[in-house]
């Protein structure tokens, strides 16, 4: 038997402040961070998503409002933080360490994002070597039928998930009744609808037609007309389960390649 275990083998942490003062903070952030998902696409560059040019203003209108809530949760973190210190000197007793907590703890918060345009590297400054100039041009086209794939993939992958949640409605449970319409269930859709020909920057064709489909499918109703409409309710089971049947079918075809000249 091993009497003592081995350093590297052993880990502990300690909280210096109750992990429920963050959770205003953490929250705000994570809400952002799942907005900006649903409207803009992957990027194989980590920490970056890809941004439609005509969603531009939005994101950036939308992230600063995000930024002025995250700020406000700081400061009330902050108006807190001598009381959480105290309480924290109280629990951890002689694990408390004064050097563990900054003064200025509003310096460690930040909530930016900023906006880059990527393109082949040179141009027309040809500060690059021939040589290496044509590398760095082939690792660009890489990165971008890279996101290409990406960004269809998520898209379809976005729409096919709707499509199964709202024909999943209309399975019955275990005890033979139907299952309940959310508000999401449809309003999802129309806010994909709001924001997929901005997002469609690689013209994806065959999910096009689909979500024009679904569009019709819906026809803008909503939650409550659907509930109180067995007719409609029949033709919107049979229309999504036409076009989830479709998506099957599609997912795995060729895709065409990015010529740069």
């Amino acid at each position: 038997m091993v009497d003592q275990a081995e350093y590297d083998w052993v880990t502990a942490t300690k909280k210096l402040v109750d992990p429920e003062s963050l959770k205003p903070i953490c929250k705000i952030n994570n809400f952002a961070r799942n907005w900006l998902t649903t409207i803009s696409l992957p990027f194989p560059i980590t920490g970056m998503v890809f941004v439609p040019k005509d969603l531009i203003n939005c994101v950036d209108e939308k992230l600063g409002e995000f930024k002025i809530k995250f700020n406000e949760a700081v400061q009330d973190f902050i108006q807190d933080y001598s009381w959480l210190r105290e309480t924290a000197k109280t629990y951890l007793g002689d694990l408390f360490n004064e050097i563990d907590y900054p003064v200025d703890i509003g310096g460690k918060f930040n909530f930016n994002w900023r906006f880059i345009i990527l393109d082949v590297p040179n141009g027309d400054t040809r500060l690059l070597a021939p040589e290496v100039y044509a590398r760095e041009k082939e690792k660009f086209i890489q990165t971008m039928e890279e996101a290409r794939g990406m960004a269809i993939d998520a898209l379809r992958e976005e729409f096919a998930q709707m499509v199964e949640r709202i024909t999943d409605r209309f399975v019955q449970n275990e005890n033979g009744k139907s299952k309940i319409f959310k508000n999401t269930t449809v309003e999802s859709f129309y806010d994909y609808f709001q924001t997929f020909k901005d997002r469609n920057i690689f013209q994806d064709h065959e999910l096009t037609t689909l979500v024009n489909r679904a569009q019709a499918v819906l026809n803008g109703s909503n939650v409550e007309q659907i509930r109180s409409s067995d007719n409609l309710k029949e033709n919107i089971r049979s229309g999504m389960t036409d076009i989830e049947n479709t998506l099957t079918q599609i997912f795995n075809r060729p895709r065409r390649k990015i010529v740069i000249d």
